[in-house]
Formats: C-alpha cells, sequence, structure tokens
C-alpha cells in the first residue's frame, strides 16, 4: 500500500511539472542581444602630444586593445580612425577632413588581426568627428545580427572640419546607437562639445587625463557590456 501511494504521489509531480502552469511559472530568460561595439580613435594631429614620453594617440591604442580584448565573446568590435592622412595645416586640411579608416570591421575579436589594424597609422591631421560618426552608423546599419549598438568615440578635441557632431551623434541615438565620448586631454571639460554629443546620443562623457584614466574607464565599460 505504502508502493503505491509513493508511485501515484511520483506520478502527480510529473503530472504537475509538465503541467502548463508549471511551465508558465519556470519561463526561460531571454537571451541577451549581441553586442555591437564601435570604437572611434583621433588620429588628429594634436594626438602626437606626449605625455610621461608616449604619444597620446598610442596611449589610448593600448587602452583600447585591452578593451576590445575583454569584451564579451559574442561581441562583435569595429575599430575606425579619423584625421590620419594629409596634415594638421591648411595645405592637408581637405585631405584629412575626408580620412575615415574602417581598420577594423565588424566581427569578433582577434588579437593578431586588430593589433595589426593600427600598427602603420599616426596621428596626423585635422578631427571630422560628425563624418567619423556618420561612416559608424552607416556600418551599423550593415549589420545583420542586430543587438546593442554602442559607440566610444576617443578624442582630445571637437569638430574641426565644419561637420555638425551634435546633430549626427542625435540622429544615431534615433537609431537605436548609444554615443559615448571619451575626452582625452581636453580642456573644456563638461562645457565642451564633447558632452554635448554624448548627452544627444544617449551616452555618457568620460574625461581622462591619463593612460590610467582610459584605462579605468574602459575596464568599467566593459563590465557594463557584460551585464
Amino acid at each position: 500500500m505504502k508502493k503505491r501511494f509513493s508511485l501515484l504521489m511520483m506520478v502527480g509531480l510529473v503530472l504537475s511539472v509538465a503541467s502548463p502552469a508549471f511551465a508558465a511559472e519556470q519561463k526561460v530568460p531571454a537571451a541577451k542581444p549581441d553586442t555591437n561595439v564601435a570604437v572611434l580613435l583621433d588620429a588628429s594631429g594634436s594626438m602626437a602630444k606626449r605625455i610621461d614620453g608616449v604619444s597620446k594617440f598610442n596611449l589610448a591604442k593600448k587602452e583600447i586593445f585591452q578593451f576590445a580584448k575583454s569584451l564579451p565573446t559574442d561581441s562583435q568590435v569595429k575599430m575606425s580612425v579619423f584625421g590620419s592622412e594629409g596634415n594638421n595645416k591648411n595645405s592637408g586640411k581637405v585631405q584629412s577632413c575626408e580620412a575615415i579608416r574602417n581598420v577594423y570591421g565588424f566581427q569578433g575579436f582577434d588579437e593578431q588581426s586588430f593589433r595589426n589594424s593600427l600598427n602603420t597609422i599616426g596621428p596626423t591631421g585635422w578631427t571630422p568627428i560628425a563624418k567619423a560618426l556618420n561612416e559608424a552608423k552607416s556600418s551599423f546599419d550593415q549589420l545583420d545580427k542586430k543587438g546593442e549598438n554602442v559607440v566610444y568615440l576617443l578624442t582630445d578635441g571637437e569638430e574641426t572640419c565644419g561637420g555638425n557632431p551634435i546633430k549626427t551623434a542625435k540622429e544615431l541615438h534615433k537609431h537605436n546607437i548609444t554615443v559615448n565620448v571619451i575626452g582625452f586631454d581636453f580642456k573644456e571639460g563638461y562645457k565642451g562639445q564633447l558632452n554635448a554629443i554624448a548627452k544627444v546620443g544617449g551616452g555618457e562623457y568620460f574625461p581622462a587625463s591619463s593612460q590610467s584614466d582610459i584605462k579605468q574607464i574602459f575596464k568599467a565599460e566593459s563590465i557594463k557590456l557584460a551585464k
């Protein structure tokens, strides 16, 4: 009799687990959408300035590499450099303001390829921020896999090519692209154009005066993107 009772209890438990009501209570959480990250690096002439003997451009490159390496494994990352051609004089302005180099198109992080993508580039020209943001939007639009779309713009200055990066950032945000800005050695701080870009882009403005500051910013953002 006791065995029969136990058997009936087990059958009842199995039926209850298989019931629609139980299934409703045990909903599987929705998968986190893929993360698509675009990093836009300023290669204008002012990024050649040295801090502790190393150019701001090379300091930024190192921390961007570590950031890309730390992203969730299912992330797609893209790297663009702007202002890396011509020179920072009027004679080189036109060429520089058109120079947006997509050195690492959206894909998973590959350590050697990502490292090599920046090896032959140095800081030289002007600062076409609006054009760089527009190029990033075009890249996001071409993605097959949709997900969380995030931009990190790292620059030490404001737009110098006549574009309107505030208007452009606002347009990106309308298309579900978040624009964050890291102002590296940027003297205007929260009062300048860079903070306004981040604000209308739905992101954050991060002031950075050293390589260590950039490291901490990217570390915190990597943790946030993994959640």
